[in-house]
């Protein structure tokens, strides 16, 4: 079975998602991902992913469809249980589906404020503040893909601790003193844990920076 194009909806213990398969799911697949998410406890999941969705737009029919997409980020783009638990999985769908819904109003509103503009040549072209927001859409893509590649450092170097603050940190909680509060743990492993958390990312730039000397050298 091969990794960058997997035949199967599982690999492991991993739900790869429809667009690593690039592919719909088969009804043997959805019956097999159903059970997968029951005995992670989806319903209860669900209930904590509803009530941050409600709190983000304190109306429960916009919640309810937050939720929904939420729920089809899970499924087109997978969930590795080893890497985050299925709560936290889905309020960080329900988060990010909210920024780009605020995206999208935006660049609607943009849209016709670029059409009422048209008597104003000296006003910025709607065509470059679209091309603004979609690269703000791709650093957005690179920090997610950061935020993975620094996580499956820290599991293999078996850094449990900076696990723990990146759980939190993805959650918008980056104080020392609550994450412990909320862990449990004293709060100097996590004073301690910022140093071989620095390594760590100066070790994910440099391989970054490398992999973009290389396309330059291709280039030329």
């Amino acid at each position: 079975m091969s990794v960058l194009n997997p035949t199967s909806a599982f690999l492991g213990t991993t739900y790869v998602g429809t667009n690593r398969l690039g592919r719909p799911l088969t009804a043997a697949e959805q019956r097999e991902l159903a059970s997968f998410l029951r005995r992670h406890d989806f319903a209860g999941a669900s209930v904590v992913s509803l009530h941050f969705a409600f709190k983000l737009t304190r109306a429960m029919p916009a919640a309810q469809d937050l939720q929904e997409r939420a729920n089809q980020r899970l499924v087109e783009q997978g969930w590795d249980p080893g890497a985050v638990s299925l709560v936290k999985c889905l309020c960080q769908f329900v988060s990010s589906e909210r920024k780009h819904e605020g995206r999208r109003r935006t660049t609607a509103q943009k849209a016709e404020k670029g059409f009422l503009r048209e008597e104003d040549p000296a006003a910025p072209a709607f065509e470059d503040e679209v091309v603004q927001l979609e690269d703000e859409r791709d650093e957005e893509k690179r920090a997610v893909a950061r935020t993975a590649k620094l996580r499956e450092a820290f599991v293999k170097a078996g850094d449990t601790v900076n696990q723990i603050w990146l759980d939190h940190w993805c959650e918008g909680v980056e104080a020392p003193a609550e994450i412990a509060r909320r862990s449990g743990l004293d709060v100097k492993e996590f004073y301690h844990a910022a140093d071989r958390r620095k390594r760590h990312v100066a070790k994910l730039l440099a391989s970054e920076n490398g992999a973009k000397g290389e396309k330059k050298e291709e280039k030329k």
